[in-house]
């Protein structure tokens, strides 16, 4: 008899320890799967037990197996209440107080076995493989377990009949509670005797693993497959997907690049994204979004315009669904509509422009626009000679100080090229090159100043310029990375100065402020013209400023009919996409 016992715990053993290792490799990382895993945890534990208790060979060892079996035991009822108030999201698991008569009461039961030989109130008497006379304690322990497991079954139940579980599934999880309860009241009046093998943790086992399988795909199962998960992390929208406890479990890289004081992260309450849509967000739908995002209850849509952080935003809250039209969680979907209100307002000023323009015609005359449009010729060559003036005048200072120290260190750079000794020929490579680079410096400056600079785009193409843009930069110690595609239309010489432009500004950026080792340039063509990506593994920049390089970078694109985007995650790397209409 004892063999089959122990055959039968150590099965029981094991199977526990398979649903542990399962649920640790691919469960999801919540406060349900861990109240689960704690039941199962303590019904390995109480195997274990059982079989050092039918192993033992005397009345010492007996009461040594029982003291350690009873361990788990006074745990099982509460760690079950536990279990099914966290299925059924009740307010009351976060109480401390509750939390802690969980603990404390089975811990006090637990006491007075300890110490059972100076008063003998939860055994006494203990007869090795004979007797087992139970004292008040263990009554007050056996009626506190069978109270935890009947109210948390309860409230197991009213859960279902909410989500409308049919009447044989719930004909099925009665009977698999009450198996045990049954098996374990036989037992302690002694109707079967249980001196030898005791089965209320097997049964018991049984039990646990019917409710996980009734739970399974909601509370332990990630509902998020690869692919979907794939998809939204591309997406330039943010997604944020949230479970029916109102948990983060998946989102992408946009939210948070959307609104950089989130910082929301996988298994995050909702409530976060809540508080911050109230804090940082106008509109009317603020409270009404916020309050669907807090309140964690799925199964309705709510959809409006909010106005975060100065950016016009289109927020929607919409459900999943799982197997049987189940609602299983939500979708939240930021769209950014910045670009659609900038389009929107372009066109109302261009209508109240031509609406004023076409008052001003009716109302002008012949002589009076005569006169307007010589007044204008006047206005514009008065202009354009105090700029030539200007420009001529900077030119000179220009050409008188940067000249001059240019020359001067390209003497200095061969007085030091003359003095190297020989063998040292990557230290000449690098001052050759460095002369070359500044001589070249010297004579794009004296071309500007004669009007002949953009004569060398004229005869360059773009894909020579930024190979020698990567030449230029071996020596420096960062890598440039350069991928143009074929598709790329021809390009004018305005146009080609601008790219090369704004990739020589911001390789010297990248290099100066973020300390760069690499610099992927990438140009791609598209039906409207070229679009321009430059991304550096430098560090980030949290707070961007503007200086003049960045600016110029704007004035060149806007003069062409571009537009131009800035970005970092503040930790590390910086990016820039510009578009450029041909």
């Amino acid at each position: 008899m004892n063999q089959a016992g122990i055959f039968i715990q150590v099965i029981c053993a094991i199977l526990a320890a398979m649903i542990l290792t399962y649920l640790f490799a691919n469960g999801r990382r919540c406060r349900t799967t861990y109240s689960y895993m704690l039941c199962i945890g303590l019904l390995l534990f109480w195997n274990i037990a059982e079989i050092l208790l039918l192993m033992s060979s005397n009345n010492e060892q007996e009461m040594l197996a029982l003291k350690i079996k009873f361990l788990p035991v006074v745990y099982i009822g509460v760690s079950w209440l536990y279990f099914c108030l966290v299925i059924t999201n009740h307010k009351i698991i976060d109480n401390n107080l509750f939390k802690f008569i969980l603990i404390f009461f089975p811990a006090v039961c637990y006491a007075f076995l300890l110490t059972n030989e100076l008063h003998h109130l939860f055994y006494k008497e203990v007869i090795f493989k004979t007797k087992l006379i139970r004292g008040p304690v263990f009554w007050v322990h056996t009626v506190e377990s069978y109270f935890c497991i009947i109210t948390g079954t309860v409230c197991f139940f009213i859960s279902l009949k909410k989500v409308g579980k049919t009447q044989n599934k719930n004909i099925l999880f009665i009977l698999a509670l009450l198996i045990p309860l049954t098996a374990n009241i036989l037992m302690l009046t002694d109707v079967i005797p249980n001196r030898g093998f005791d089965i209320t943790a097997q049964v018991l086992l049984i039990t646990l693993i019917i409710f996980g399988i009734a739970v399974y795909q909601k509370k332990f199962l990630n509902l998020i497959p690869v692919a979907a998960r794939h998809f939204i992390e591309n997406m330039s929208d943010g997604i944020a997907i949230i479970d029916h406890e109102n948990t983060v479990v998946g989102l992408n890289d946009s939210i948070n690049i959307m609104f950089p004081g989130l910082n929301l992260k996988i298994y995050d309450s909702a409530r976060k994204l809540s508080r911050y849509i109230r804090n940082n967000a106008t509109g009317s739908m603020r409270d009404t979004l916020a309050d669907a995002l807090e309140s964690g209850k799925i199964g309705c849509s709510v959809k409006g315009k909010l106005e975060i952080n100065g950016m016009d935003v289109y927020l929607e809250i919409g459900t999943l669904t799982g197997f049987n039209q189940s609602h299983n969680g939500k979708i939240v979907i930021f769209e950014d509509r910045r670009e659609e209100q900038q389009l929107l307002n372009e066109i109302k000023n261009k209508n109240i422009q031509l609406t004023n323009a076409n008052e001003r015609l009716i109302h002008a005359n012949k002589m009076l626009t005569e006169a307007n449009y010589r007044l204008e010729q006047y206005s514009k060559t008065a202009e354009e000679l105090a700029v030539t003036r200007e420009r001529n005048r900077m030119g000179r200072e220009l050409h008188d100080t940067v000249g001059h120290t240019l020359t001067l260190l390209i003497a200095l750079a061969e007085n030091v090229k003359l003095k190297l000794k020989d063998g040292q020929e990557e230290l000449k490579n690098i001052i050759d090159k460095s002369i070359e680079i500044s001589r070249q410096a010297l004579n794009d400056i004296r071309n500007y100043l004669k009007g002949k600079y953009a004569e060398s785009f004229k005869n360059t193409n773009l894909s020579d310029l930024l190979k020698d843009l990567t030449n230029d930069h071996l020596s420096s110690g960062t890598k440039i990375e350069v991928s143009i595609s074929e598709n790329i239309p021809t390009l004018d010489t305005a146009r080609a100065m601008t790219i090369y432009r704004i990739c020589q500004e911001s390789v010297t950026n990248a290099i100066r402020h973020g300390q760069a080792k690499t610099v992927n340039i990438i140009i791609k063509g598209h039906s409207k013209g070229i679009r321009l990506y430059i991304i550096d593994d430098g560090k980030g920049c949290r707070d961007l400023v503007k200086g003049y390089g960045l600016t110029g970078m704007e004035e060149r694109i806007a003069k062409l009919g571009g537009n131009i985007t800035f970005g970092s995650d503040g930790e590390k790397g910086f990016n820039i996409i510009a578009n450029l209409p041909v």
